[in-house]
């Protein structure tokens, strides 16, 4: 009977310790859960942060980029305006007159003179051959010639005197050297300017003796016989052609035109 009541007495103690117990275990639990849910929200608050400032970083390199196009574009678009407005240096000129062949030359004065009678009748000057020879191995021709060097047929608007490379070519008459350029048919051209009609003497050597807007009177040397790459299998020579405005004259009807 005395170890019931024994027995009987401790019951509630024994209980009072399970509660705590598990009292204990819910609070265990309840902040593993918690510190768990502590660390996720941490490390997704770092993922967003990270997310973010990596893509406006990306966003910051592509505003960039964008902005060193523009300022590439910009500054080309400056630098061509500027070159657009400034005058051209004689370089420059001349690389833009050489794509111009001499019949595609700018116009000289009178340039409503389109009839090949008038033209010559302008010319009231007797003009002299360009060089000692005075042989002509091509005539001016307004018909098709064979062009043994390009192997077609074309009108040939100019007359070739035969000269040695490096022979001397003389001022057919007076005026002032109106422009010097280079063409990839004629090779160098020297235009003279004698006011009513302007005479191109092409084929000349790269080392030429005269300038621009220097003043020549007749017998004076333009230069020296070169290369006719449009004409390189004919003999050496040098090309001459005479316009009256935008009408092409025959050498050959204007010189010696006093006899």
């Amino acid at each position: 009977m005395k170890q019931y009541k024994h027995a009987k007495d401790k019951r509630p103690t024994e209980r009072a310790g399970f509660y705590i117990a598990l009292s204990v275990c819910l609070m265990a639990v309840g902040f593993a859960v918690w510190s768990a849910y502590s660390t996720l929200s941490e490390t997704t608050e770092l993922d967003d942060n990270t997310y973010f400032s990596s893509l406006s970083t990306e966003n910051a390199a592509v505003a960039q980029e964008m902005t060193g196009v523009t300022e590439a574009e910009t500054q080309a678009q400056t630098v061509a305006a500027a070159q657009a407005d400034a005058p051209a240096t004689e370089p420059q000129r001349r690389l833009i007159i050489s794509e111009t062949e001499p019949q595609e030359a700018e116009d000289a004065v009178n340039d409503d003179v389109t009839d090949p009678l008038q033209a010559v009748l302008k010319i009231s000057d007797s003009l002299v051959y360009p060089v000692k020879s005075q042989q002509v191995i091509k005539p001016y021709s307004e018909d098709g010639v064979y062009n043994s060097t390009l192997h077609d047929y074309r009108a040939h608007t100019g007359c070739d005197f035969a000269a040695e490379a490096g022979e001397s070519v003389y001022a057919m008459c007076g005026g002032v050297v109106k422009d010097i350029s280079v063409s990839e048919l004629y090779g160098v051209i020297i235009e003279v300017d004698s006011g009513d009609f302007t005479v191109y003497y092409c084929g000349l050597d790269t080392e030429f003796s005269v300038e621009k807007e220097q003043e020549l009177d007749t017998g004076d040397t333009v230069g020296t016989v070169g290369h006719i790459p449009s004409e390189s299998e004919d003999e050496p020579h040098v090309h001459i052609e005479i316009r009256v405005g935008n009408q092409l004259v025959d050498p050959l009807s204007v010189i010696d035109s006093d006899e």
